[in-house]
Formats: structure tokens, C-alpha cells, sequence
């Protein structure tokens, strides 16, 4: 007769082996958490310390050991866009938002990365999105506002402002926006009825003490703003806006005063811009009213001094403007030469574009195109690099960039480089076709399919991109 110890001896074998391996993996698991929590340490730590480099090296740690811990994409995220690596950070946030499809964090980052780009269109298609999907949350309400605010649209900034304040009532930040676009807008009553708000719930705003000091001097109640003029810089000694507001406030005439008090408004005028000299050093504007405080304080030297810079600036803003105005035109003038094939116009005319303005992105990136239509990949490869050096996140100079290393059989740089303009682009057509080409080249036609794809949902009236999604669509070759 077999005895039950026999019978019984595989099961708890491998009920053994079951508790082993559960141990092992539990101890395993207490060991990564605590790796993970190591590095989000070091990570917000050197963040907080503004070691960038640093913070972004040991999120990533982070995040390859918990792929699924969404606020740590976030977090590094944020990281990425701090240290100018805005596509990388946009990918992060999507990724977070794969995992995570309502989460309004990386909602909110991603909108603030396309403001960075700046891609406004997609920035207002997400916090729009955000704003449905979290209609009790003021963030996404308040970063529509802001943003509205950038665009220089008032009305509707006040509108979302308005709602982000009635569901979040004491969030200082959110009056001091809405009396700021009440202020652009020309309403000075509602624009100091938020101020006042502001300031009872913080005294210690230097934001709603600076703008505060702004309305009432719009009012030329120069006794209320130089009251808050006064209050900016005793709070924010740094702040260079402030000390310009006061100085600027000190200089105003006063009705019927003797000179001696008129003289010591200018000494204090002086006394409040000189430490923020360094500052507004190419600030035509700031000069000017470091000179008239000069002037009037009997410091004429100084005066003088101050007098030449601020011509010397000046004159150097009205050129810079002048010739980015004229270099621009001329870099339209070169595209439609090019267009026309008259390719030794359009480099005449980008020649003289950068000669006006050498800081022209557009420039070298027409220039690469010429030269890459030409075959001469050197030089079109040195023209893209500086115009991404200029301009780093234009979507059309990363497509060139991503077709010249195409063309030289770097083809995972111009993966690289097309999955960038994408990202700062979602509707980039031309990149993800030329991705899909790239894909099907390498027989991956999975890959290739939903590269066309995406081009032909993008435009879907060109005939190059719906013959190339046909061609992938269809049954593979025998081989």
C-alpha cells in the first residue's frame, strides 16, 4: 500500500518551492522599492539644489525601475523640459499619459511643453481636453488663462481666470493673473478689486504689490504706487521690475514740492536702480531713467556716462529690430526664388538675410534645403545644425535635418530626428511619411503601415502618401 506520505510527498514539494519563491520575490520586491525610493531622494534632492544634470540622471533610474510609477515620469518630465530637452519631456508626459490616460498632471506638463516649443494650438488642444475631463479641478482652467494671457487674448483668459478662481478661490497666483488681463484690457476698477483680494490673503505678494504700484500709476496716484513700489523691494530686494517701478515713480513731479525734496526723490531713484545696474545694462528704456535719476540727483558725470549707453543701446535695439524685420523678408524672397529654381538668387538673398541678422534659424534651414536639393551634404548638414542650434524645436528644420541623415544612411539619426518633429509637431505629415519609408526600407512593415497611416489621417488628399499606405496594406511579397 502506498502511505499517504508518498502520495502527498510532490504537493508539498512544490507548495515548498511556491513559499520559497514567493519569499525570494518578496524580498526582492522590498529591495527595488527601496532602490526606487534611493533614487527619487537623490533625484528631488539635487532638483531642489538646481543640479539638473544630476536630477535627470537618477529619475531615469528611477523610472527603468518602476516603469509604471506615473508620477515619476512626471516628475522627470519636468526635469527634461528645466534642461531644454523639451521633445524628450514630451515623450515622457505621453507616455505617462499611456499609462495613465487622465492624468492631469501630465496634462498640464505637456500643455506647458508645447507653450515651450511653442506649439500653442496643441497646448490649447490638451488643457482644453483637461479642462473636460476635470471640471472640478482649477489647473487646467488657470493654465488656459495664463496662457490666453501669453497670447495677448484677454477676454477669454478672463473668463477661464474667473472660473479657476471660483472652484479654487485662494490661489493668490490666479488673481494676480486675472487683475493682469483686466489691466491689459484696460479695466483698472476689477483689476484692482483682485489686487486687493490678493493682498488680504497674502500680504507678502511682491507680484500683487508690483501690480498694484502699476494701476495705481496708470491712475498717476503716485503716493499709492510708491507705497507699493516700496513694498516690492523691501520684499524682493531682486527684483529688478520692482526697483525700475519705484525708480520710475520717484521721478514723476510732484505738485508745489521744494527742490530739496525733488533732489532726494532722485538720490532714492538712483539708490533703487543701482543695484540692478548689471541688470539693464542693454535695457534702453531702464538707462534712460537711470540717467534722468543721475541728472536730476546733480551727478552729472554719471549722467553723462549713463546718457551714452542708453544711446548706445538704444540705437543697437533699433537696428537688431530693424534688421530681423529685413532679414525675414529677405528669407521669403529666397524661398520663392527656390521655388522658381533660381537657387543662385535664393543663396544671394540668404547670404544677405544673415548677413542682417545672423541669429536667422529660417535662414539656414532654407539654406540646408537648397544645398541637400543640390546634393552638397556637407554644407546642408553644417546649414541644419545651425538652425537647430538658433532654433531648436522648429518642427520643418528637424524634418530637413531627419531627410539629410536619410539621405547620407544614418537612418536611425533620422528616425530620431523625424520622431522629434513629430513630437513638437503631432501634425507633421512629411515626417511620418518619410519615418514610413524609412520602415519599409527595413521590411518592417507593421511599422511602416502606421507611419503612412498617420500621414494619410493628416492629409489625406496627397496621392504619395496614400499609394505608399496601399503598397504596405496589402499582403506581403513571397519571398
Amino acid at each position: 500500500m502506498t502511505s499517504l506520505l508518498s502520495t502527498w510527498a510532490p504537493s508539498v514539494l512544490i507548495f515548498a518551492v511556491l513559499a520559497v519563491a514567493s519569499s525570494v520575490a518578496a524580498r526582492a520586491a522590498q529591495a527595488s522599492a527601496r532602490e526606487v525610493a534611493d533614487w527619487i531622494a537623490k533625484a528631488r534632492s539635487a532638483a531642489t539644489s538646481g543640479q539638473w544634470q544630476t536630477a535627470e540622471a537618477s529619475y531615469e533610474k528611477a523610472v527603468q525601475l518602476a516603469p509604471t510609477d506615473v508620477k515619476l515620469r512626471v516628475e522627470l518630465g519636468a526635469v527634461l523640459a528645466k534642461i531644454g530637452r523639451v521633445p524628450d519631456a514630451i515623450a515622457t508626459y505621453q507616455e505617462a499619459l499611456r499609462i495613465a490616460p487622465h492624468l492631469l498632471p501630465a496634462e498640464i506638463g505637456l500643455a506647458e511643453a508645447y507653450r515651450t516649443v511653442p506649439n500653442f494650438n496643441e497646448a490649447k488642444r490638451i488643457l482644453e481636453k483637461a479642462v473636460r475631463e476635470h471640471p472640478k479641478s482649477a489647473d487646467p482652467l488657470a493654465a488656459m488663462g495664463d496662457m490666453e494671457i501669453q497670447l495677448q487674448t484677454y477676454d477669454p483668459a478672463i473668463a477661464h481666470l474667473k472660473a479657476a478662481l471660483l472652484l479654487s478661490p485662494t490661489k493668490v497666483e490666479n488673481r494676480n493673473r486675472l487683475a493682469v488681463a483686466y489691466r491689459a484690457r484696460g479695466d483698472g476698477d476689477s483689476a484692482l478689486a483682485q489686487l486687493r483680494k490678493a493682498l488680504a490673503q497674502d500680504p507678502q505678494s511682491g507680484v500683487a504689490h508690483y501690480l498694484l504700484g502699476e494701476v495705481y500709476g496708470d491712475r498717476n496716484q503716485d503716493d499709492l504706487a510708491l507705497s507699493e513700489a516700496r513694498k516690492v523691494v523691501a520684499i524682493q530686494p531682486a527684483n529688478v521690475r520692482g526697483r525700475i517701478l519705484l525708480a520710475e515713480i520717484l521721478l514723476r513731479p510732484v505738485a508745489d514740492a521744494p527742490p530739496a525734496t525733488t533732489t532726494q526723490r532722485c538720490s532714492d531713484a538712483v539708490a533703487a536702480l543701482q543695484p540692478a545696474e548689471a541688470d539693464i545694462g542693454s535695457d534702453p528704456q531702464a538707462l534712460f531713467l537711470l540717467s534722468r535719476a543721475y541728472r536730476c540727483a546733480g551727478q552729472t558725470e554719471q549722467a553723462d556716462k549713463t546718457v551714452a549707453e542708453f544711446q548706445t543701446a538704444s540705437q543697437n535695439d533699433r537696428d537688431t529690430k530693424q534688421n530681423i524685420a529685413q532679414a525675414r523678408h529677405l528669407v521669403q524672397q529666397a524661398n520663392d526664388a527656390a521655388l522658381k529654381n533660381d537657387r543662385h538668387g535664393a543663396l544671394d538673398l540668404l547670404q544677405e538675410a544673415l548677413a542682417k541678422d545672423p541669429t536667422s534659424g529660417a535662414a539656414y534651414s532654407l539654406l540646408a534645403k537648397i544645398y541637400y536639393s543640390s546634393g552638397e551634404m556637407d554644407k546642408a548638414t553644417d546649414s541644419i545644425t545651425k538652425a537647430l542650434e538658433l532654433s531648436p524645436f522648429q518642427p520643418d528644420s528637424l524634418y530637413v535635418q531627419g531627410k539629410i541623415l536619410e539621405k547620407l544612411g544614418r537612418l536611425d539619426e533620422a528616425l530620431a530626428a523625424f520622431a522629434k518633429s513629430t513630437l513638437v509637431d503631432p501634425r507633421e505629415s512629411d515626417s511620418y511619411f518619410e519615418t514610413g519609408v524609412i520602415y519599409q526600407q527595413r521590411n518592417d512593415r507593421a511599422r511602416a503601415r502606421a507611419a503612412f497611416k498617420k500621414a494619410v489621417d493628416l492629409s489625406p488628399d496627397d496621392p504619395d502618401y496614400r499609394r505608399a499606405l496601399a503598397a504596405v496594406s496589402g499582403p506581403a511579397a513571397p519571398r
